[in-house]
């Protein structure tokens, strides 16, 4: 075996890792986007009451732009319980934030429904908890 095939090799796990890191900061970092987007939203927006849930979605610039940051979190949190996977570390910590991302969503849909309180707490609550879950992470795999 050639030195750069042993390079190759030595690099490719600290690469994964790397990468790992990364999506659960990417993560972190939307997460902290929508959080402020969900903010902004639950202040100055007053939502329609009897228009159906896409048009209320894309009725407003802000919510619409928090349901973009929502699809592009539930994708790049996919991401980091797969490489998680396939690193077999960080699996529980990524699995939770993506179990409290969904959380978030299903509670965001019936917050578009009837705008209630608990709802709105259960979308800030997931929201502490996945961002928890991607920034242990990041620091747990160093």
């Amino acid at each position: 075996m050639t030195s750069a095939q042993q390079d190759i090799q030595l690099a490719t796990p600290t690469t994964r890792l790397t990468a790992l890191r990364g999506n659960c900061m990417g993560a972190a970092v939307l997460l902290i986007i929508q959080f402020v987007l969900g903010v902004g939203v639950n202040l100055y927006i007053t939502l329609p009451e009897h228009k159906s849930f896409l048009a209320t979605v894309f009725g407003s610039a802000a919510l619409a732009a928090h349901a973009v940051v929502a699809l592009l979190l539930l994708g790049g949190s996919i991401s980091a319980l797969v490489r998680a996977i396939r690193f077999r570390r960080g699996i529980v910590l990524t699995s939770v934030g993506l179990a409290a991302i969904l959380a978030a969503g299903i509670a965001g849909s019936s917050f578009v429904d009837n705008q209630s309180n608990g709802a709105s707490f259960g979308m800030a609550l997931a929201t502490g908890v996945a961002m928890f879950c991607y920034l242990a992470a990041v620091f747990s795999l160093r």
